[in-house]
């Protein structure tokens, strides 16, 4: 074999090989991997999303397109006892602007408008472009604001999401503005309170404020039964502010409920003027009367002058006119006390009607002052003292029996609390408490000094004595039913004394021009002297008229007060209130049709 034979070549082996592999297979497992965790992390990120973060993420998108307004409820009418509206809601609007909107939607506008100066021709930025109004000088002149307000309203709350432009806009106006299509305005519905009969009623019914809630009046006190419950809508908005889908209520709006009241509008504004006419021509400060049905309690009539008008809110300066003056003011009632003073004195068993007291000399000496009549009337019957109005003869009954039979029975009669009609700011009067039921108070309570009463808790009284001595419950609201009074004095000193204060309207008493052709009349004056601001003594100036009534006498219906206060000139109760009284009384009888109970007087002839 030769030499040369040919050794067999070996293969040489790649160092790479197994490397190789391992690559692959590391490379393999990385993508898969990577594609695992990203997968996870897109499950684990979709769960955050719709499972962990739902809530927070809803509230993000709904804060820019849903919105949540409030459904103002229609606040309740106010009616008098026939039906005729007193205080009624009209429907109003309010001009709004989200500033946040319009600022977002402004930013947008210039960004898209820098970008159309490079490329014009691009639709889909076109497409984008705020289609709204931007110009907020236009906005304040067509919702009447100055334009530096608003621009200084907007910049300082540049994040707010509601910002009022003008409240009471009429919806003729609020269309106008809706049109002009301004950037994040819209106007929301809201009602405006109206009272048709504003002067005559004003006291009493009261009015809202700007927000159509109750500040005043019967609006205040009945104000959570008015104001109903408002109701809650979502709106869908896109971007640009427009709405995308009809409102989907969530809380449904619950009307106010609506209020009768016992007032009859025509007794209203024929007392209303004329007290005017009285106060206006004895140069009065003020002039109040309230007219009761006897039977029911129920109020027909409570008006005062000066009055205001809530319609006008910028007329709410005179806060002394917006008074109800029949309870909230308490006084010294003066003489129209003297015929409860005589029913205590009959009731004590002591008194009879035809009881003559000896009123000479026209005065008498009790503690350190001394208690005068205008006139020396020598003997009196229990009916000629409330007749005349002699003070001594009543401090004479009073003094003759306990100290605290006077002030209890007139505590009893209802004096020193408020009264069941519990108006804003009633006042309670003032009975003196029994450590001070001395000689000298007792006395001069006899004849309605020392003691405070509201004219409310005096045509209570009245009309107590006018219904047999039974008391029913004062009322400003309508009643169905007949309520259940209470006997405070026997029926028969009831009719004893109402037929001694008709003695007063007669020729001889003190109310002669309180007479009504037609209708037997009871009543009695009151003509009081009036503390002096510095409370040392009564003024010789300043003085308080009244005068307390009922009528028919055969058969009573109505009970009323009349105070006019600081007459000038003739400051007598018979001059200045009886005449007042005549004349709403005449009027409220023929109107609720109540019979006359004796014949009218005939015409006079000339011979």
């Amino acid at each position: 074999m030769s030499d040369s034979r040919k050794k067999p070549i070996r293969k040489k082996q790649s160092v790479s090989d197994r490397n190789t592999v391992s690559i692959d297979m590391w490379r393999y497992y990385l993508m898969w991997g990577v594609v695992i965790f990203c997968f996870l992390a897109l499950v684990g990120r979709a769960f955050y999303v719709q499972i962990i973060n739902h809530d927070f993420l809803q509230n993000k998108l709904n804060a820019n397109i849903l919105r949540t307004e409030t459904v103002k409820a229609m606040r309740g009418v106010i009616y008098d006892r026939h039906g005729v509206p007193l205080a009624i809601s009209t429907p109003i609007m309010k001009i709004v602007i989200d500033p946040r909107d319009y600022f977002e939607n402004k930013q947008l506008h210039k960004e898209i408008t820098t970008e159309l100066k490079k490329d014009p021709n691009n639709r889909k930025l076109k497409r984008q472009l705020p289609d709204k109004n931007l110009n907020l000088d236009e906005l304040a002149d067509a919702v009447g604001m100055d334009r530096t307000e608003l621009h200084k309203k907007m910049n300082d709350r540049p994040r707010s999401r509601y910002l009022v432009l003008k409240k009471e806009v009429p919806p003729q106006q609020a269309d106008l503005i809706a049109k002009r299509n301004f950037q994040g305005v819209y106007a929301e519905k809201t009602y405006k309170r109206y009272y048709p009969q504003p002067q005559p009623n004003a006291q009493i019914i009261g009015l809202t404020n700007s927000e159509d809630s109750g500040i005043e009046g019967l609006e205040m006190q009945l104000n959570t039964r008015l104001a109903g419950k408002d109701g809650q809508q979502q709106i869908i908005r896109d971007k640009r502010g427009n709405r995308v889908k009809d409102p989907e209520i969530v809380k449904e709006v619950e009307a106010g409920e609506n209020i009768t009241l016992s007032i009859d509008s025509r007794l209203q504004y024929i007392m209303y003027r004329e007290l005017t006419a009285a106060g206006v021509a004895n140069n009065a400060r003020s002039a109040t009367a309230i007219a009761v049905d006897v039977k029911t309690g129920e109020i027909l009539a409570m008006a005062s002058w000066p009055s205001y008008n809530p319609n006008d809110k910028n007329g709410l300066s005179n806060k002394d006119a917006m008074r109800n003056r029949g309870a909230v003011d308490s006084f010294e009632p003066g003489s129209t006390m003297k015929p409860l003073t005589v029913a205590m004195a009959l009731e004590s068993g002591k008194y009879m009607p035809n009881t003559v007291v000896n009123t000479a000399p026209g005065s008498m000496r009790v503690g350190n002052h001394t208690i005068r009549d205008t006139h020396n009337y020598g003997a009196l019957t229990l009916g000629g003292i409330i007749q005349k109005s002699s003070n001594v003869g009543v401090a004479k009954i009073a003094l003759s029996l306990p100290y605290e039979a006077l002030p209890t029975f007139y505590k009893r009669i209802g004096f020193g609390e408020r009264s069941a009609v519990r108006f804003p700011g009633e006042s309670a009067g003032l009975i003196l408490p029994k450590s001070k039921w001395n000689v000298s108070e007792v006395a001069t309570m006899a004849y309605g000094y020392g003691l405070n009463a509201t004219v409310l808790q005096l045509a209570d009284a009245y009309a107590m004595i006018a219904n047999n001595g039974k008391k029913v419950p004062l009322s400003l609201y309508k009643l169905d039913e007949q309520p259940q009074g209470e006997q405070i004095i026997d029926p028969k000193i009831a009719n004893q004394v109402l037929l001694m204060m008709e003695t007063a309207t007669l020729p001889g008493g003190t109310a002669t021009r309180a007479t009504i052709p037609g209708y037997r009349v009871a009543g009695k004056t009151g003509t009081a002297h009036k503390l002096r601001p510095d409370r040392k003594g009564y003024s010789q100036t300043d003085y308080r008229a009244l005068f307390a009534g009922v009528a028919p006498v055969s058969d009573p219906r109505i009970a009323m007060v009349v105070v006019v206060e600081n007459p000038k000139g003739s400051y007598y109760g018979g001059t200045v209130s009886a005449p007042v009284f005549a004349r709403v009384m005449q009027e409220s009888l023929r109107l609720l049709n109540v019979p006359l109970d004796k014949p009218l007087d005939a015409p006079k002839t000339n011979k």
